[in-house]
């Protein structure tokens, strides 16, 4: 019985999505086929990891008044790639002059 307890409570109340918030846009996002959904969870987690390594290495440096707008401008800057890299795949002909 302890271990079906053990394996139930993270459906909700040890599940990080639901106790913490985190990760809901990719969660709460919908896609219209399958594809565009892999491509939506690699893209996440570029992000994630991408912006973990990055604010890792730099969090020594950061001044501590700083720090929160720092880590938005390196999350931000991370989706900003994810969002130019997927326009110049899927519409090339925009870059092309």
């Amino acid at each position: 019985m302890k271990q079906l307890q053990n394996f139930t409570k993270g459906f909700f109340k040890e599940n990080p999505i639901l106790v913490l918030v985190l990760g809901t846009c990719p969660t709460l996002a919908t896609t219209s086929s399958a594809l565009n959904g892999m491509g939506m969870g690699i893209a996440t987690t570029f992000v994630l990891i991408g912006s973990n390594v990055v604010i890792s290495l730099l969090s020594k440096v950061i001044p501590d008044k700083v720090r929160i707008p720092a880590f938005i401008v390196i999350i931000a800057s991370f989706v900003t790639i994810v969002a130019v890299s997927y326009t110049h795949l899927t519409l090339p002909t925009i870059y092309s002059v």
